[in-house]
């Protein structure tokens, strides 16, 4: 019956094949012809199908007491429990319990190294089990290194033969299963080349290698495509995709992606402890790409999963919550936002203390919801409380109290306090923790906010060093061809100008365009965005010719755009019509204005706003002078004609 298990569980009838290794143990528990391995095998058995069903609980409660029984018959240096304790790893990773997987891992390679006849599949084993590690522990380089070793050991084995080789679950599972009860696995072992293709995807990722992960990941869904199609691995490599995807702000690509996604673990998993966290994580995703309906709906599927799997008192209910709640915040349900955030804080507290960090956590994000809607009372009781937390239970250099202090500076800076010292003694701390910590790019917003403070002081000396600062911070950190580093010289130039230091921000704004023309192309938006600036400068210096070269190319690439035209292209217009009625072309100044005119009708602005009162003020000044001087010349030739 083992063997029928087995036949059962490599077909993919993995409910049949429960119930059969079920049977086998109601027999084997009365018997007392069974020995104690093969209880131990049948055990491990029905943990296989469990774990192929996503009921993790069940399959780690089987693969402990598989586990047990070994102990008892073999003792605990045999290489015959290394599958056991590698299949734990694997139900591990499934809950995100990252170093109870470690421990499991480690000890599976101490276990496979004792066996005194390994071949090279057991070696490319030990390398993926050790690049696992390595991935958890965020050591990228060292987990890509046994990654690819791994992949060189199993292409020697195979020959590059991937396209018949399946997805990890699958593989790792049956080829364990199968190596347990001695039956052959040679056409099994061939899906660990599919996995580690996924997991170099994954590890490049990390890295923000993007393009090579994207890559591996193509690499991996055709495969895994062809030899699977609708199954859960394959929506695994499309969310991975979509992951990237969203990074790169490739909107259409990683929605398609996370709608095909969705489809398949929606369609393959039902009411198990996997969906659950798959819906979590997908409503993330969406909630990134500014698709709330699709993540409102994830987010609210996987707190009813996870209450009917769980019950309403455990800590994923209380992640949900916690989650859901933060995308009706973005969405302006406030009201609803607010009892998702209490109902975690209660859940929370019930299960870790109501001091504890997962109690502050929350208070944290309520704290961030109740600020932008202008609620700075609540906003500032709930972030002080969530400060206070994170304070008494971690060290001083802690990324969550940087975090903390930054929004509080924040929310004193949208509350207008912007001379005293609540505003810059927690942005000062932050700064101080952010770059103990090493986040650049935390580093780089607490100082987008220092600078707005001095902004609003008018101190413009104070203002420029720190956005130079800034600059440099991204220099170092993305190298001198980066479109933030461009950014950023946007944002110093921008300050330059508000300084009259034009010349200075000329020079930033050229930079920023090197930049943006190296890595976007000349004939791209970003660009026009550049050129109009730069415009504005020469028409500030009153180099007209120069100003109107320059808004001419601006418009030239903005035309070619689909998309409906904006503010920016009504104000380089509106800059054009100026710069042609200084150079006395008040017929092709009064056509541009008209046309900045009705783009301002388009986005529906209001006829008592002032950059449209500004505007029919240009008009009726051409059109006043316009007359004036038709009359002087109907009067010249009313005289010319008298005279004669």
């Amino acid at each position: 019956m083992l063997r029928i298990g087995n036949i059962l569980l490599c077909t993919g009838e993995a409910g049949k094949a429960l119930d059969c290794f079920s049977e086998i143990l109601g027999i084997g528990y009365s018997s007392d012809t069974v020995t104690a391995i093969e209880v131990a095998n049948a055990l491990y058995g029905r943990g296989c199908a469990q774990f192929c069903l996503f009921y993790l609980a069940d399959a780690m409660k089987s693969f402990n007491e598989s586990l047990n029984w070994k102990l008892a018959a073999l003792g605990e240096d045999d290489p015959g429990l290394a599958c056991i304790f590698y299949q734990m790893a694997h139900v591990y990773l499934e809950q995100s319990e990252h170093e109870e997987a470690i421990t499991c891992f480690e000890e599976y390679s101490r276990l496979q190294k004792l066996e005194s006849q390994r071949n090279l599949h057991d070696n490319a084993e030990i390398c993926y089990a050790e690049g696992i590690v390595a991935k958890l522990q965020e050591r990228q380089d060292d987990a890509l290194s046994f990654y690819n070793q791994a992949l060189a050991m199993f292409d020697t084995l195979f020959g590059g033969e991937h396209e018949k080789v399946a997805s990890i679950h699958v593989s790792l599972v049956l080829w364990f299963y199968f190596q347990c009860i001695s039956l052959p696995s040679n056409h099994l072992i061939m899906f660990c080349s599919v996995s580690s293709q996924f997991d170099i995807g994954c590890i490049h990722s990390a890295m923000n290698d993007h393009e090579d992960a994207l890559g591996h990941f193509q690499i991996c869904l055709l495969q895994r495509r062809r030899l699977l199609g609708c199954h859960v691995d394959v929506a695994n490599v499309l969310y991975e995709m979509a992951s990237i995807y969203a990074q790169q702000d490739r909107a259409q690509l990683a929605v398609k992606c996370m709608a095909e996604s969705d489809r398949i673990y929606n369609t393959t998993l039902k009411n198990n402890e996997k969906l659950t966290s798959i819906l979590l994580l997908s409503g993330k995703l969406w909630k990134s790409l500014a698709f709330y309906e699709p993540a409102q709906t994830n987010f609210e599927q996987a707190l009813e999963q996870a209450i009917t799997v769980y019950g309403q008192e455990h800590e994923l209910v209380a992640r949900i919550l916690l989650s859901l709640g933060e995308l009706l915040q973005e969405m302006n349900e406030m009201t609803q936002a607010l009892f998702c955030f209490d109902e975690s804080i209660q859940v929370r507290s019930k299960l870790d203390g109501q001091d504890s960090p997962s109690v502050g956590q929350v208070e944290y994000s309520k704290g961030v919801a109740l600020l932008f809607h202008g609620k700075f009372e609540e906003a500032s009781t709930c972030l002080n409380r969530a400060l206070r937390i994170r304070q008494e239970t971690f060290s001083d250099v802690d990324a969550d109290t940087g975090d903390i202090l930054n929004t509080l500076g924040f929310m004193q800076l949208r509350m207008g306090n912007v001379f005293g010292d609540e505003v810059m003694d927690p942005f000062m701390k932050a700064l101080e923790i952010r770059r103990a910590v090493g986040n650049k790019s935390k580093v780089v917003s607490t100082l987008q906010n220092i600078a707005s403070v001095y902004k609003k002081r008018k101190d413009y000396d104070a203002c420029l060093d720190t956005h130079a600062e800034i600059v440099a911070v991204r220099q170092k950190d993305y190298g001198f061809d980066d479109l933030r580093v461009s950014d950023s010289f946007i944002s110093l130039g921008n300050i330059q100008t508000i300084a009259g230091k034009l010349a200075d921000a000329n020079a930033s704004y050229e930079e920023a365009l090197r930049i943006r023309t190296l890595v976007n192309g000349y004939n791209h938006t970003s660009v026009a965005q550049v050129l109009f600036k730069i415009g504005s400068i020469h028409s500030r210096l009153n180099s007209y010719d120069d100003a109107k070269q320059l808004f001419e190319e601006y418009m030239r690439i903005r035309s070619d755009e689909e998309d409906d035209p904006d503010e920016e292209m009504a104000q380089a217009l509106t800059l054009m019509g100026d710069l042609q009625k200084e150079t006395n072309e008040k017929s092709k100044a009064q056509i541009n204005w008209q046309s900045a005119m009705e783009i301002y009708e388009q986005l529906d602005y209001p006829d008592d706003h002032p950059k449209v009162l500004k505007l029919k003020m240009r008009q009726g000044t051409v059109e006043s002078l316009r007359r004036t001087f038709f009359k002087k010349t109907n009067s010249t030739a009313n005289i010319k004609e008298v005279n004669f």
